[in-house]
């Protein structure tokens, strides 16, 4: 089996200069825009959302502009937010879970480090909470209490031909997604690999909880991945740029990445 990789660019920070895109500064002050993903997996059962994204009016307090909405992509490939039966959240910062609401239907898919993380005491440090919203890791809570929530320790299958594999680095649970696709075993490495001159450099994106385990991760992405070209950022907008539009009606915002 293989999947369809969609790749919803829901927001851009414009203003962001090379310089701070890797650990240590190591950069100038050009322009080095950043774009804000999540992604949408389509097999013959459905939709698989990654990431849940933000809406609009937490897009403008955080001061990113362009803003398109998950609805929106739903609709481009004709799938009603009710219809999504499967979430993959790679973590909690509040650019990748910040619809939950919107899948009334899902289970969501976390790993257990990565819940454990932003309830533990490293949220002591205002460096490492910078990046979570106390509702967002409620709202979490509330779908374990609802048993809609899927713990996973460690690699785990979720369907034939798309597994997880928890990395860290960025955060303490960090997960990425390696999926069978027509042009190969391609990876959704989301902060694990922010852009690509991070991992061509081997430096990783400042906003860490552990440098090693970010090094490594990058090394996974490319392990798992049939090549380069097939590790995908998370953060860099080549990802939407590179890639032809979902539809005609999608140009620079739904790209297909399979």
């Amino acid at each position: 089996m293989t999947w369809e990789i969609y790749a919803l660019r829901w927001a851009m920070d414009r203003g962001r200069r090379a310089s701070q895109w890797f650990l240590g500064g190591g950069g100038d002050d050009a322009p080095m825009p950043i774009a804000y993903h999540a992604f949408l997996l389509r097999g013959p059962d459905g939709v698989i959302a990654m990431d849940t994204a933000a809406d609009a009016s937490r897009t403008a307090r955080y001061g990113k502009a362009e803003f398109r909405g998950m609805e929106d992509a739903l609709a481009a490939l004709g799938t009603p937010p009710a219809a999504v039966r499967t979430v993959i959240q790679t973590h909690l910062h509040w650019d990748h879970a910040g619809g939950t609401g919107l899948f009334a239907n899902a289970t969501f898919h976390l790993q257990r480090r990565e819940l454990a993380y932003v309830n533990g005491p490293a949220m002591r440090h205002a460096v490492l909470r910078a990046g979570y919203e106390a509702g967002d890791i409620a709202a979490m809570s509330a779908l374990l209490h609802a048993g809609r929530l899927a713990l996973h320790d460690g690699d785990a299958q979720i369907a034939d031909g798309l597994t997880l594999h928890h990395v860290g680095g960025h955060t303490d649970g960090l997960q990425i997604v390696r999926a069978r696709t027509r042009r190969g075993w391609m990876v959704l490495a989301t902060d694990a690999v922010a852009h690509r001159q991070n991992l061509a450099r081997r430096v990783p994106f400042p906003a860490l909880f552990h440098v090693g385990d970010a090094l490594d991760a990058m090394d996974r992405a490319l392990a798992l991945s049939d090549s380069p070209d097939l590790v995908i950022p998370g953060h860099d907008p080549w990802v939407v740029d590179a890639h032809p539009a979902a539809t005609p009606d999608t140009e620079g915002w739904l790209a297909r990445l399979d």
